[in-house]
């Protein structure tokens, strides 16, 4: 919205305190954007917390609301590669996390909505023969990655959690509140906890059209 636009829907005061905000923000997501590689166009609200930059790679466009955190974990069961990417023109809302000890992977033309949650890894195993021990404090358990993927063009609703393992496909929708633990096809719309396809997009028809099955 233009300043001009602004100005006339919320009076003189709102106007002056968001020019001020536009500028701090501004000169805030440069002085990051130098240790990400400078990405073009890099806006970031206040309250961020990025860790492990060396290992993070942030795309051109890149804008996020307050609160953000991003981590690539180090340590002894993290990897040396990149760990986490963010494609181009990805917009995400205030209190996102993104938390990797293994891979998570983001593409382009990306919304997410606040409050979500992504992660790669658990604090411990919990199948198979190496099954953590419950007596040993979830502190001490050792962090367990599995590689997340959101495809292209994926919206993601407020309060979502993406899972290790998650592989989410291009042009899917992803609803608010939703858990998704394994794969989504692309373009789907899928919900609940854990999330289940709804719908899919119909090239023959252009249109959504119900889903026969869950995924």
């Amino acid at each position: 919205m233009r300043l001009r636009e602004f100005h006339s829907q919320n009076g003189l005061y709102l106007s002056i305190a968001r020019a001020f905000d536009e500028v701090v923000s501004r000169v805030r997501s440069a002085s990051v954007g130098t240790s990400l590689g400078s990405p073009r166009g890099l806006r970031l609200g206040h309250g961020w917390r990025i860790l492990g930059a060396s290992r993070i790679h942030v795309g051109s466009g890149f804008e996020a609301g307050a609160h953000l955190w991003v981590e690539a974990v180090a340590g002894a069961d993290a990897t040396a590669r990149t760990q986490i990417v963010i494609g181009d023109q990805v917009t995400v809302g205030d209190s996102v996390r993104i938390s990797a000890v293994s891979s998570v992977e983001i593409g382009n033309d990306v919304l997410m909505g606040s409050r979500i949650y992504i992660a790669d890894h658990n604090h411990g195993s919990y199948s198979g023969t190496e099954s953590s021990d419950p007596a040993i404090s979830p502190h001490r358990r050792p962090l367990r990655g599995d590689p997340v993927v959101i495809g292209d063009r994926v919206w993601i609703g407020e309060g979502a959690t993406i899972l290790a393992g998650a592989r989410i496909g291009n042009g899917t929708i992803v609803g608010a509140n939703s858990v998704v633990t394994g794969t989504l096809p692309e373009n789907s719309i899928a919900a609940g906890a854990p999330a289940r396809v709804l719908k899919q997009y119909d090239r023959a028809t252009n249109r959504w059209q119900p889903s026969n099955g869950g995924s």
